[in-house]
């Protein structure tokens, strides 16, 4: 069996775009929020799980905090992993690996949709969002953790680059900054003529990349740690790889197109 790559967003939210950039403060800003499936010879895999679909019903209440700088939260349970696995043809007890990014609001709120799954996750991430420092913590929420605590982890060291299935099909790339376990994923598809790094929140748009654009103080655990991370994604695009960023909405809506 070949690989084949699906880009599911789970929703958008509205925020003030000066969170992501630094620069544009009070000028609301649409974003996608990215997850993606990979079936693999070897498994079906997950590179983050999106927005959790169990607290919209009662958002206050589930997310507490954490959705308090949100403008808008524009996601219905359909928009959520679990429905848009189904919609692609995948069963979600199909899913053999979750790598996750990091374990934000936007990124891990469906863990407890996969029980059965290995989770690929940097050692201090988990501790992280467990106990994150203070000024960090509201990025997290207690409800989409609380019955994950003992799942399958495979807790990967911080500073490693990590070839999942040693085929080159799938790289955990080391990309602290934005939290001290933050990953990012290269796929190398056999049908498409670049790796692509999946970002996630490493580098949230090109702002970012090409003018060293700090997100909002909430949002970076260690600032040289992002700077670096930043010159290795340079790096990368400069051999050839292809860059799809964590939250930019003009760019998911074009990269989306080869997989529609």
């Amino acid at each position: 069996m070949s690989m084949r790559f699906y880009p599911f967003s789970a929703g958008s939210y509205v925020v003030n775009q000066g969170t992501l950039d630094n620069v544009n403060w009070g000028i609301p800003y649409e974003h996608p929020l990215p997850m993606y499936a990979i079936r693999h010879p070897k498994g079906t895999v997950i590179f983050d799980t999106g927005h959790n679909h169990r607290g919209l019903i009662d958002p206050k209440s589930w997310y507490g905090p954490s959705i308090e700088g949100i403008i808008k939260i524009n996601i219905t349970e359909a928009d959520c992993l679990p429905a848009q696995l189904k919609r692609a043809g995948i069963d979600p007890d199909e899913v053999t690996h979750v790598v996750l990014s990091h374990m934000h609001i936007d990124h891990a709120g469906e863990m407890a949709s996969f029980p059965n799954a290995l989770f690929v996750v940097r050692a201090s991430e988990l501790s992280y969002g467990w106990w994150a420092p203070l000024h960090m913590r509201y990025n997290y929420v207690f409800n989409d953790l609380k019955d994950t605590r003992f799942f399958n982890y495979l807790e990967l060291p911080d500073t490693v680059d990590f070839d999942l299935f040693r085929d080159g099909a799938l790289i955990c790339l080391a990309t602290p900054g934005h939290t001290p376990g933050h990953q990012s994923l290269m796929v190398t598809l056999p049908d498409y003529d670049q790796p692509i790094i999946l970002c996630a929140d490493a580098c949230y748009t090109p702002t970012n990349l090409e003018n060293g654009n700090l997100y909002s103080s909430n949002l970076i655990w260690n600032v040289e740690a992002w700077y670096r991370t930043i010159e290795k994604l340079k790096y990368f695009r400069s051999i050839g790889c292809d860059l799809w960023y964590g939250h930019h909405m003009e760019s998911w809506r074009e990269k989306i197109k080869a997989f529609a």
